[in-house]
């Protein structure tokens, strides 16, 4: 038996054969329900995941791989997206509208089995996918769900960002908002009116000297966190920057010192009597001083800078600690993301129109012109540059959010290592081929499919126990060729009985043809549970 899990793969024949009998299931039962174009979608997603997959397991080139696993995090997410949101809308535009209520029920049935079809099409895809180069394991899904969402932070963050301002601009600047949103507005203008636009009718002296503390606190941790005295050796600039730092902690002492006498001056004197204590003239120019929005609005932006400052040191400190290829590592999701993020900025106007004008073609009947109009108004309000960003964001999400859950499949070991592909993609076809009986299509295609789903399990769990054993390149076609027959004999035999007693069934009760079906695949599955918990 071959030890180190690196010198060994499955065999070529078994792996072909899964990889065959997978996509050539999938496709036949997708045409019996009539969804193509999603699907084919969702099969290019999947191929996508197994790529990025793969690119995650690079060792050597471990920076290059990084960058091609978050760059296929977009493609893999508009895969899922197309799968299962795309379908849905497309199910809808052919099966709505309904010809009565009763019918309903039935109609929603319907879609959401045919949708889960495609579903399970496309993760049968992914699994024969990876199987082809043994790449799926707990390291790799891990790294793939890392990489994707590291890159979906750039243009989230800027599209929700982008997003509230103009939510916030909005409640700060109407008085007409309802609800909770009359409330937030009310706290919005209020505040900004406090920080950055005081009256000057008085002093405003708690505010500025917050702000100036704040403002000298932070910039005493910039100087402080600047490699000013690592890049000399002369003593007079280590002197420099100690006094500096010095001068400002002083400074802003002293600005919190006077916080409590700005208080009673802001809000327990009234402006006649301190105007009357300290005299006209002073009075008017702490006024002036105290309340002028350039002043606050320099103060704020020094500390944004400064703080950015301090994120920026603090990232280039850490990653000069590590080596060259782990900092490339580091930093390639988010350059990958930011890159998303610029090319959707620069695309967002065609491409939102392009999905608003598909959608509002395809729902069926009157909700095409509603969706027109309302999702005209959401892009009038907020603009196609932020609704785009953050659907891109939430895109590359989803892609983070199935490496993730394939990654907790694998760590929880409902999926072994060794077998993980050819697992995924038997179980997505026994998903396949119950929700395909549900939507009615031929029994015998529908008995044929689970076979289909044993075969690519025995197989490729033969063709691996083989590869560990005796190695990919040892001639074993032979003993896999009658491997094969065996179960296409053993299959064969037992679709014939179960059509024989599905045929038998329907003309000896009054039962519907759809529930036998159903019921005789639920015993096929439990009977295959139970000699797979045998095994």
């Amino acid at each position: 038996m071959i030890d180190d899990r690196t010198d060994w793969r499955p065999t070529t024949a078994s792996t072909g054969l899964v990889v065959f009998v997978t996509l050539l299931t999938a496709t036949v039962l997708v045409r019996a329900i009539g969804v193509a174009v999603p699907a084919a979608l969702g099969g290019a997603g999947a191929v996508a995941l197994a790529l990025a997959v793969w690119t995650a397991g690079w060792k050597r080139h471990q920076t290059l791989g990084t960058v091609l696993t978050s760059l296929l995090a977009l493609p893999i997410g508009l895969g899922v997206v197309a799968a299962t949101v795309g379908t849905v809308i497309v199910l809808a535009g052919v099966l709505f509208p309904v010809e009565s209520l009763s019918r309903l029920p039935a109609t929603v049935v319907d879609l959401s089995a045919r949708a889960m079809v495609v579903v399970g099409a496309a993760a049968a895809v992914f699994g024969a996918s990876v199987a082809i180069g043994h790449v799926l394991d707990r390291d790799t899904a891990r790294r793939t769900a890392e990489a994707s969402l590291k890159t979906t932070i750039p243009p989230l963050g800027v599209g929700l960002v982008l997003v509230a301002s103009e939510a916030l601009r909005y409640l700060e600047a109407t008085r007409d908002a309802p609800g909770v949103g009359a409330v937030l507005g009310d706290v919005l203008r209020t505040t900004t009116t406090i920080v950055f636009e005081p009256p000057a009718v008085r002093p405003s002296v708690t505010t500025f000297l917050l702000l100036v503390a704040a403002t000298f606190l932070v910039v005493r941790r910039t100087v402080g966190a600047l490699p000013l005295t690592e890049l000399t050796t002369e003593p007079a600039v280590e002197r420099a920057v100690a006094s500096a730092r010095s001068w400002l902690l002083r400074a802003a002492v002293l600005a919190g010192f006077g916080v409590p006498v700005g208080f009673f001056t802001d809000y327990v004197f009234p402006p006649e009597r301190l105007q009357s204590v300290v005299t006209p003239p002073v009075f008017d120019l702490l006024v002036a001083v105290t309340t002028a929005p350039p002043a606050r609005r320099l103060a704020w932006r020094v500390i944004v800078v400064c703080v950015a400052t301090l994120v920026a040191v603090a990232l280039l400190r850490r990653t000069a600690q590590t080596s060259a290829d782990r900092i490339g590592a580091a930093v390639a999701p988010f350059a990958a993301g930011s890159g998303v993020l610029v090319a959707a900025a620069l695309v967002a106007g065609p491409v939102l129109s392009a999905a608003r004008g598909w959608v509002a073609a395809t729902l069926p009947g009157e909700f095409g012109p509603q969706f027109r109009e309302l999702s005209g108004s959401v892009v009038d309000f907020y603009g196609p540059v932020p609704i785009v960003l953050t659907g891109v964001g939430f895109v590359l999400l989803v892609a983070a959010v199935v490496a993730m859950c394939l990654w907790l499949v694998l760590l929880t070991k409902y999926l072994d290592d060794r077998t993980a592909g050819v697992g995924i993609a038997s179980a997505a076809l026994f998903e396949v081929a119950a929700f395909a009986g549900v939507v009615g299509v031929p029994t015998a295609l529908l008995f044929g499919s689970l076979v289909a789903a044993v075969l690519v399990w025995d197989v490729g769990e033969f063709g691996t126990t083989l590869g560990e054993e005796i190695g990919q390149r040892a001639d074993t076609r032979r003993t896999e060729l009658v491997h094969t027959t065996g179960t296409l004999a053993v299959g064969g035999v037992g679709v014939a009985v179960a059509v024989a007693v599905t045929d038998a069934a329907v003309g000896a009760v009054t039962v519907a043809d759809g529930a036998v079906v159903a019921g005789l695949v639920v015993a096929v599955v439990g009977l295959l549970a139970l000699l797979v918990a045998l095994r």
